[in-house]
Protein backbone atom coordinates (compact mmCIF):
# COMPACT_ATOMS: atom_id res chain seq x y z
CA UNK A 1 0.00 0.00 0.00
CA UNK A 2 1.36 3.56 -1.15
CA UNK A 3 2.36 5.56 1.73
CA UNK A 4 0.63 8.51 1.29
CA UNK A 5 1.13 10.54 4.58
CA UNK A 6 5.42 11.31 2.60
CA UNK A 7 5.26 13.06 -0.69
CA UNK A 8 7.50 11.28 -3.99
CA UNK A 9 10.82 12.44 -3.82
CA UNK A 10 11.97 15.65 -5.99
CA UNK A 11 14.65 14.46 -8.89
CA UNK A 12 16.67 16.40 -11.22
CA UNK A 13 16.53 15.76 -14.64
CA UNK A 14 20.00 14.62 -15.95
CA UNK A 15 18.73 13.39 -19.61
CA UNK A 16 16.46 14.22 -22.21
CA UNK A 17 15.31 11.14 -24.04
CA UNK A 18 14.12 11.77 -28.23
CA UNK A 19 12.47 9.13 -29.79
CA UNK A 20 13.75 6.89 -32.83
CA UNK A 21 12.81 8.44 -36.03
CA UNK A 22 12.36 5.96 -39.41
CA UNK A 23 12.86 7.65 -42.94
CA UNK A 24 12.24 6.84 -46.36
CA UNK A 25 11.44 8.16 -49.85
CA UNK A 26 8.37 8.20 -51.91
CA UNK A 27 8.62 7.39 -55.52
CA UNK A 28 8.45 10.49 -56.16
CA UNK A 29 11.41 11.93 -53.92
CA UNK A 30 9.17 12.91 -50.75
CA UNK A 31 11.09 11.98 -47.60
CA UNK A 32 8.83 10.54 -45.17
CA UNK A 33 9.92 10.28 -41.65
CA UNK A 34 7.90 7.85 -39.31
CA UNK A 35 7.23 8.33 -35.47
CA UNK A 36 6.10 5.05 -34.25
CA UNK A 37 5.07 6.08 -30.93
CA UNK A 38 2.25 5.80 -28.40
CA UNK A 39 -0.36 3.28 -27.03
CA UNK A 40 -3.52 4.59 -28.85
CA UNK A 41 -5.05 3.67 -32.22
CA UNK A 42 -4.48 7.23 -32.96
CA UNK A 43 -1.74 8.75 -35.53
CA UNK A 44 -1.20 11.86 -36.95
CA UNK A 45 -0.09 13.14 -40.58
CA UNK A 46 1.58 16.40 -41.44
CA UNK A 47 2.64 17.46 -44.83
CA UNK A 48 4.74 20.37 -45.38
CA UNK A 49 5.33 22.70 -48.35
CA UNK A 50 8.34 25.25 -48.73
CA UNK A 51 5.31 27.33 -49.32
CA UNK A 52 4.99 30.71 -47.17
CA UNK A 53 4.31 33.97 -47.44
CA UNK A 54 8.27 34.98 -48.43
CA UNK A 55 7.93 32.85 -51.66
CA UNK A 56 4.49 34.41 -53.24
CA UNK A 57 4.37 37.02 -55.60
CA UNK A 58 1.20 38.21 -55.01
CA UNK A 59 0.04 39.02 -51.61
CA UNK A 60 -2.25 36.37 -49.37
CA UNK A 61 -1.38 33.67 -51.83
CA UNK A 62 0.30 31.43 -49.54
CA UNK A 63 -2.65 31.46 -46.43
CA UNK A 64 -5.52 31.60 -48.94
CA UNK A 65 -4.08 28.60 -51.13
CA UNK A 66 -3.77 26.59 -47.94
CA UNK A 67 -7.20 27.82 -46.89
CA UNK A 68 -9.51 26.91 -49.59
CA UNK A 69 -7.71 23.63 -49.98
CA UNK A 70 -10.70 21.83 -48.39
CA UNK A 71 -13.07 24.19 -49.76
CA UNK A 72 -13.32 21.42 -52.86
CA UNK A 73 -11.19 19.35 -54.39
CA UNK A 74 -11.33 16.73 -57.74
CA UNK A 75 -15.29 17.70 -57.64
CA UNK A 76 -15.91 17.18 -54.09
CA UNK A 77 -17.76 20.18 -52.40
CA UNK A 78 -16.85 21.64 -49.63
CA UNK A 79 -20.00 20.28 -47.56
CA UNK A 80 -18.95 16.93 -48.92
CA UNK A 81 -15.42 16.98 -47.38
CA UNK A 82 -16.82 18.46 -44.47
CA UNK A 83 -19.06 16.08 -44.08
CA UNK A 84 -16.19 12.83 -44.49
CA UNK A 85 -14.67 14.38 -41.73
CA UNK A 86 -16.99 14.41 -39.05
CA UNK A 87 -18.08 11.13 -40.22
CA UNK A 88 -14.97 9.60 -39.60
CA UNK A 89 -13.96 12.06 -36.86
CA UNK A 90 -10.65 13.05 -38.34
CA UNK A 91 -9.33 16.32 -37.57
CA UNK A 92 -7.84 18.66 -40.65
CA UNK A 93 -5.99 21.61 -40.17
CA UNK A 94 -3.90 23.89 -42.42
CA UNK A 95 -1.62 26.88 -41.95
CA UNK A 96 0.78 28.89 -44.34
CA UNK A 97 3.24 30.75 -42.25
CA UNK A 98 5.99 33.04 -43.16
CA UNK A 99 8.26 30.18 -44.87
CA UNK A 100 6.13 27.09 -44.91
CA UNK A 101 2.55 25.88 -45.35
CA UNK A 102 1.15 22.92 -43.05
CA UNK A 103 -1.41 20.54 -43.47
CA UNK A 104 -1.59 18.55 -40.89
CA UNK A 105 -4.37 15.20 -40.32
CA UNK A 106 -5.53 13.63 -37.00
CA UNK A 107 -7.31 10.28 -37.44
CA UNK A 108 -8.16 7.48 -35.08
CA UNK A 109 -6.22 3.98 -36.89
CA UNK A 110 -9.51 2.34 -38.09
CA UNK A 111 -10.48 5.09 -40.59
CA UNK A 112 -6.79 5.80 -41.49
CA UNK A 113 -7.14 3.80 -44.80
CA UNK A 114 -10.69 5.53 -45.64
CA UNK A 115 -9.66 9.18 -45.12
CA UNK A 116 -5.99 9.29 -46.30
CA UNK A 117 -7.13 9.14 -50.08
CA UNK A 118 -9.46 12.48 -49.08
CA UNK A 119 -6.38 14.10 -48.29
CA UNK A 120 -4.15 13.66 -50.94
CA UNK A 121 -6.84 14.61 -53.09
CA UNK A 122 -6.94 17.99 -51.26
CA UNK A 123 -3.34 18.11 -51.10
CA UNK A 124 -3.08 17.44 -54.89
CA UNK A 125 -6.06 18.39 -56.72
CA UNK A 126 -7.83 21.70 -55.59
CA UNK A 127 -10.72 23.14 -57.24
CA UNK A 128 -10.26 26.84 -55.61
CA UNK A 129 -14.04 27.07 -56.17
CA UNK A 130 -15.00 30.78 -57.03
CA UNK A 131 -18.23 31.30 -54.79
CA UNK A 132 -16.26 29.69 -51.26
CA UNK A 133 -13.59 31.55 -52.32
CA UNK A 134 -15.53 35.02 -52.68
CA UNK A 135 -16.57 34.30 -49.38
CA UNK A 136 -13.93 33.07 -47.52
CA UNK A 137 -12.15 36.17 -49.12
CA UNK A 138 -14.91 38.45 -47.57
CA UNK A 139 -14.73 36.80 -44.40
CA UNK A 140 -11.11 37.39 -43.95
CA UNK A 141 -11.61 40.89 -45.23
CA UNK A 142 -13.95 42.05 -42.32
CA UNK A 143 -11.56 40.12 -40.08
CA UNK A 144 -8.49 42.41 -40.91
CA UNK A 145 -10.87 45.42 -40.65
CA UNK A 146 -11.34 44.93 -37.42
CA UNK A 147 -8.15 44.11 -36.23
CA UNK A 148 -7.07 47.25 -37.77
CA UNK A 149 -9.31 48.60 -34.67
CA UNK A 150 -7.09 46.88 -32.20
CA UNK A 151 -3.90 48.87 -30.84
CA UNK A 152 -2.04 45.50 -30.65
CA UNK A 153 -1.78 44.64 -34.24
CA UNK A 154 -1.07 48.00 -34.88
CA UNK A 155 1.67 48.33 -33.13
CA UNK A 156 2.76 44.61 -34.04
CA UNK A 157 2.19 45.42 -37.86
CA UNK A 158 4.58 48.65 -37.39
CA UNK A 159 7.03 46.98 -35.46
CA UNK A 160 7.84 44.06 -37.82
CA UNK A 161 7.85 46.94 -40.49
CA UNK A 162 10.57 48.83 -38.18
CA UNK A 163 12.88 45.42 -37.97
CA UNK A 164 12.74 44.24 -41.37
CA UNK A 165 11.56 46.97 -43.50
CA UNK A 166 8.53 47.63 -45.40
CA UNK A 167 9.24 45.82 -48.58
CA UNK A 168 10.40 42.35 -46.80
CA UNK A 169 8.20 39.80 -46.12
CA UNK A 170 8.43 39.22 -42.70
CA UNK A 171 8.00 43.35 -42.35
CA UNK A 172 5.28 43.49 -44.66
CA UNK A 173 1.52 43.55 -43.76
CA UNK A 174 -1.78 42.64 -45.39
CA UNK A 175 -3.76 44.95 -46.62
CA UNK A 176 -7.07 45.53 -47.42
CA UNK A 177 -6.38 46.51 -50.65
CA UNK A 178 -4.85 43.00 -51.19
CA UNK A 179 -8.16 41.36 -51.30
CA UNK A 180 -9.03 43.50 -54.59
CA UNK A 181 -6.42 41.96 -56.26
CA UNK A 182 -6.29 38.26 -55.32
CA UNK A 183 -8.10 35.93 -57.93
CA UNK A 184 -8.45 32.05 -58.33
CA UNK A 185 -5.82 32.20 -60.67
CA UNK A 186 -3.03 33.72 -58.46
CA UNK A 187 -4.01 30.49 -55.99
CA UNK A 188 -3.88 27.98 -58.53
CA UNK A 189 -0.43 29.28 -60.00
CA UNK A 190 1.20 29.25 -56.46
CA UNK A 191 -0.14 25.88 -55.62
CA UNK A 192 0.87 24.30 -59.37
CA UNK A 193 4.73 26.07 -58.51
CA UNK A 194 5.19 25.17 -54.88
CA UNK A 195 3.02 22.23 -54.06
CA UNK A 196 5.20 19.52 -55.64
CA UNK A 197 7.50 16.83 -54.34
CA UNK A 198 10.50 18.76 -54.43
CA UNK A 199 8.79 20.80 -51.84
CA UNK A 200 7.11 18.51 -49.69
CA UNK A 201 7.65 16.45 -46.46
CA UNK A 202 5.61 13.97 -44.54
CA UNK A 203 5.80 13.18 -41.04
CA UNK A 204 3.75 10.22 -39.71
CA UNK A 205 3.33 9.85 -36.33
CA UNK A 206 1.22 7.91 -33.43
CA UNK A 207 0.74 3.84 -33.83
CA UNK A 208 1.83 3.39 -36.95
CA UNK A 209 1.81 0.16 -38.78
CA UNK A 210 3.66 -0.84 -42.20
CA UNK A 211 0.73 -1.31 -44.26
CA UNK A 212 -0.01 2.29 -42.89
CA UNK A 213 3.65 3.16 -44.09
CA UNK A 214 2.79 1.44 -47.44
CA UNK A 215 -0.28 3.14 -47.91
CA UNK A 216 1.07 6.73 -47.70
CA UNK A 217 3.97 5.52 -49.94
CA UNK A 218 1.38 4.57 -52.60
CA UNK A 219 -1.27 7.65 -52.11
CA UNK A 220 1.11 10.36 -51.73
CA UNK A 221 3.38 9.13 -54.54
CA UNK A 222 0.75 11.11 -56.87
CA UNK A 223 2.20 14.69 -55.64
CA UNK A 224 3.58 16.07 -58.78
CA UNK A 225 6.97 16.94 -59.48
CA UNK A 226 8.11 19.84 -61.60
CA UNK A 227 11.17 20.13 -63.66
CA UNK A 228 11.66 23.31 -62.93
CA UNK A 229 13.37 24.07 -59.47
CA UNK A 230 13.01 26.63 -57.14
CA UNK A 231 15.41 28.78 -55.86
CA UNK A 232 14.91 31.29 -53.12
CA UNK A 233 17.03 34.15 -52.06
CA UNK A 234 16.02 36.03 -48.99
CA UNK A 235 15.34 39.72 -49.72
CA UNK A 236 17.52 41.88 -47.62
CA UNK A 237 16.59 43.59 -44.17
CA UNK A 238 16.56 47.01 -44.26
CA UNK A 239 15.94 48.29 -40.46
CA UNK A 240 14.72 51.81 -39.71
CA UNK A 241 17.03 54.29 -38.77
CA UNK A 242 14.61 55.57 -36.36
CA UNK A 243 13.56 53.85 -33.30
CA UNK A 244 10.78 55.36 -32.10
CA UNK A 245 7.31 55.46 -33.65
CA UNK A 246 3.72 56.35 -32.15
CA UNK A 247 0.48 55.05 -34.42
CA UNK A 248 -2.50 57.39 -33.94
CA UNK A 249 -5.77 55.42 -32.78
CA UNK A 250 -8.44 58.01 -31.68
CA UNK A 251 -10.32 57.16 -29.27
CA UNK A 252 -8.40 53.92 -28.29
CA UNK A 253 -8.19 53.33 -24.00
CA UNK A 254 -5.38 51.49 -24.34
CA UNK A 255 -1.97 51.29 -25.77
CA UNK A 256 -0.18 48.27 -27.74
CA UNK A 257 3.73 49.05 -26.84
CA UNK A 258 6.51 46.96 -28.46
CA UNK A 259 9.91 47.03 -27.95
CA UNK A 260 12.10 44.64 -29.30
CA UNK A 261 15.28 44.24 -31.65
CA UNK A 262 17.14 41.34 -34.28
CA UNK A 263 19.37 38.92 -32.15
CA UNK A 264 21.16 36.50 -33.25
CA UNK A 265 19.89 32.82 -35.01
CA UNK A 266 20.11 29.18 -33.62
CA UNK A 267 23.33 28.75 -35.37
CA UNK A 268 25.29 31.18 -32.94
CA UNK A 269 26.59 29.71 -29.93
CA UNK A 270 24.72 32.29 -27.98
CA UNK A 271 21.22 31.34 -29.06
CA UNK A 272 20.14 28.90 -26.32
CA UNK A 273 21.52 31.34 -23.28
CA UNK A 274 19.64 34.29 -25.20
CA UNK A 275 16.78 32.15 -24.54
CA UNK A 276 17.29 31.58 -20.95
CA UNK A 277 18.06 35.45 -20.65
CA UNK A 278 14.41 35.89 -22.31
CA UNK A 279 12.70 33.45 -19.58
CA UNK A 280 14.31 35.66 -16.92
CA UNK A 281 13.10 38.97 -18.46
CA UNK A 282 9.80 37.91 -19.40
CA UNK A 283 9.29 34.33 -20.72
CA UNK A 284 6.90 33.26 -17.78
CA UNK A 285 4.91 34.45 -15.46
CA UNK A 286 7.29 34.96 -12.39
CA UNK A 287 9.61 36.94 -14.88
CA UNK A 288 10.85 39.99 -13.88
CA UNK A 289 8.51 42.18 -16.59
CA UNK A 290 5.61 40.66 -14.90
CA UNK A 291 6.83 40.51 -11.03
CA UNK A 292 7.78 44.61 -11.68
CA UNK A 293 5.73 45.80 -14.44
CA UNK A 294 2.42 43.91 -13.03
CA UNK A 295 2.28 43.06 -9.78
CA UNK A 296 4.17 45.66 -7.88
CA UNK A 297 3.96 48.46 -10.71
CA UNK A 298 -0.04 47.76 -12.14
CA UNK A 299 0.79 49.29 -15.38
CA UNK A 300 -0.56 46.51 -17.16
CA UNK A 301 -2.65 42.80 -16.89
CA UNK A 302 0.38 41.15 -18.79
CA UNK A 303 3.59 41.37 -20.15
CA UNK A 304 5.82 39.47 -21.95
CA UNK A 305 8.90 39.09 -24.14
CA UNK A 306 10.22 35.86 -26.37
CA UNK A 307 12.69 35.25 -28.96
CA UNK A 308 11.18 34.41 -32.46
CA UNK A 309 13.26 32.88 -34.46
CA UNK A 310 13.44 31.90 -38.31
CA UNK A 311 15.58 30.00 -40.43
CA UNK A 312 16.77 33.27 -41.80
CA UNK A 313 16.56 36.06 -38.77
CA UNK A 314 15.46 36.18 -34.93
CA UNK A 315 14.49 39.14 -32.73
CA UNK A 316 13.57 39.37 -29.35
CA UNK A 317 10.51 41.65 -28.53
CA UNK A 318 8.38 42.56 -25.32
CA UNK A 319 5.09 43.27 -26.22
CA UNK A 320 1.76 44.52 -23.68
CA UNK A 321 -0.75 46.44 -23.98
CA UNK A 322 -1.45 49.64 -21.14
CA UNK A 323 -3.83 52.79 -20.21
CA UNK A 324 -2.50 55.75 -22.35
CA UNK A 325 -1.42 57.34 -19.09
CA UNK A 326 1.01 54.07 -18.34
CA UNK A 327 2.83 54.20 -21.22
CA UNK A 328 6.55 56.21 -20.97
CA UNK A 329 7.20 54.80 -16.76
CA UNK A 330 5.77 51.49 -18.46
CA UNK A 331 8.30 52.05 -20.78
CA UNK A 332 10.77 53.17 -18.39
CA UNK A 333 10.47 49.91 -16.26
CA UNK A 334 10.80 47.88 -19.42
CA UNK A 335 14.43 49.85 -19.58
CA UNK A 336 15.37 49.32 -16.39
CA UNK A 337 15.07 45.46 -16.24
CA UNK A 338 17.17 45.33 -19.47
CA UNK A 339 19.77 47.64 -16.73
CA UNK A 340 19.54 45.55 -14.05
CA UNK A 341 20.12 42.43 -15.75
CA UNK A 342 23.24 44.24 -17.33
CA UNK A 343 24.92 45.22 -13.80
CA UNK A 344 23.40 43.08 -11.45
CA UNK A 345 23.82 39.17 -10.90
CA UNK A 346 20.52 37.02 -10.95
CA UNK A 347 20.14 35.90 -7.55
CA UNK A 348 20.58 31.62 -6.98
CA UNK A 349 17.01 31.44 -6.08
CA UNK A 350 15.88 33.02 -9.07
CA UNK A 351 18.29 30.75 -11.09
CA UNK A 352 17.05 28.11 -9.59
CA UNK A 353 12.74 28.55 -10.52
CA UNK A 354 14.14 29.89 -14.06
CA UNK A 355 16.23 26.39 -14.27
CA UNK A 356 13.53 24.25 -12.64
CA UNK A 357 10.74 25.80 -15.20
CA UNK A 358 12.58 25.48 -18.29
CA UNK A 359 13.31 22.31 -17.48
CA UNK A 360 9.82 21.09 -17.19
CA UNK A 361 8.96 22.91 -20.16
CA UNK A 362 11.47 21.04 -22.18
CA UNK A 363 9.60 17.51 -20.83
CA UNK A 364 6.52 18.72 -21.87
CA UNK A 365 7.49 19.21 -25.19
CA UNK A 366 8.23 15.05 -25.51
CA UNK A 367 5.33 14.06 -23.23
CA UNK A 368 2.91 12.67 -26.27
CA UNK A 369 3.42 11.27 -29.31
CA UNK A 370 1.36 14.23 -30.89
CA UNK A 371 4.00 16.87 -29.01
CA UNK A 372 7.05 14.95 -29.93
CA UNK A 373 5.72 15.43 -33.44
CA UNK A 374 4.92 18.74 -33.04
CA UNK A 375 8.50 19.36 -32.37
CA UNK A 376 9.91 17.03 -35.05
CA UNK A 377 7.74 19.24 -37.56
CA UNK A 378 9.39 22.40 -36.18
CA UNK A 379 12.73 21.00 -36.57
CA UNK A 380 12.06 19.49 -40.19
CA UNK A 381 10.93 22.83 -40.97
CA UNK A 382 13.71 24.98 -39.70
CA UNK A 383 16.76 21.96 -41.23
CA UNK A 384 17.39 21.12 -37.54
CA UNK A 385 17.51 17.69 -35.74
CA UNK A 386 16.72 16.64 -32.25
CA UNK A 387 20.40 17.62 -30.85
CA UNK A 388 19.28 21.41 -30.96
CA UNK A 389 17.10 20.27 -27.84
CA UNK A 390 20.21 18.37 -26.61
CA UNK A 391 22.57 21.68 -26.41
CA UNK A 392 19.60 23.59 -24.76
CA UNK A 393 19.42 21.26 -22.24
CA UNK A 394 22.39 21.06 -21.94
CA UNK A 395 22.41 25.21 -21.46
CA UNK A 396 19.45 24.76 -19.29
CA UNK A 397 21.26 22.69 -16.74
CA UNK A 398 24.17 24.38 -16.56
CA UNK A 399 24.06 28.30 -16.92
CA UNK A 400 25.61 30.47 -14.20
CA UNK A 401 24.57 34.31 -13.63
CA UNK A 402 27.71 34.76 -14.86
CA UNK A 403 26.74 34.05 -18.27
CA UNK A 404 23.34 35.68 -18.04
CA UNK A 405 25.04 39.08 -16.93
CA UNK A 406 27.13 38.57 -20.39
CA UNK A 407 24.62 38.12 -22.41
CA UNK A 408 22.31 40.92 -21.13
CA UNK A 409 25.35 42.94 -21.32
CA UNK A 410 25.32 42.22 -25.54
CA UNK A 411 21.86 41.97 -26.02
CA UNK A 412 20.35 43.88 -23.46
CA UNK A 413 21.57 47.63 -24.91
CA UNK A 414 18.88 50.23 -25.33
CA UNK A 415 20.17 51.67 -28.15
CA UNK A 416 19.82 48.72 -30.63
CA UNK A 417 16.02 48.34 -29.42
CA UNK A 418 13.12 49.59 -32.10
CA UNK A 419 9.92 51.35 -29.77
CA UNK A 420 6.46 51.19 -31.41
CA UNK A 421 3.07 52.53 -29.50
CA UNK A 422 -0.01 52.14 -30.93
CA UNK A 423 -2.79 54.13 -29.48
CA UNK A 424 -4.08 57.69 -28.58
CA UNK A 425 -2.11 60.73 -27.83
CA UNK A 426 -2.22 62.05 -24.79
Amino acid sequence: MLDRSTPPPIKEVETLTFPEVDSCCLPNGIPLYIIDRGDQELSRVDILFSAGKVQERQPLTAKFTAAMLREGASGLSSAYIAEKLDYYGATLQTLATQRNTYITLYSANRYFFDILPLLCKLVVSPDFPEEEFRTLKERNRQALSVDLMKVNVLASRIFSEQLFGAENPYGKSEQLADYDTLTTAHLREFHSRYYTAEQCRIVLSGRITPEMKAVVMETFAAVPSRSESERFLFPAIHSSNEHYRFVEKAGALQAGIRVGRLVVGRDHPDHHILRVLNTVLGGYFGSRLMSNIREEKGYTYGIQSSVVTYPDVSYLVVQTQAATSYVKPLIDEIFNEFSRLRNELVEPDELHMVRSYMTGEMLRLFDSPFSVAEVFVTLLANGLDFSYYNERFGVIRSFTAEQLQAAACCYLNKENFYVVVAGQEK
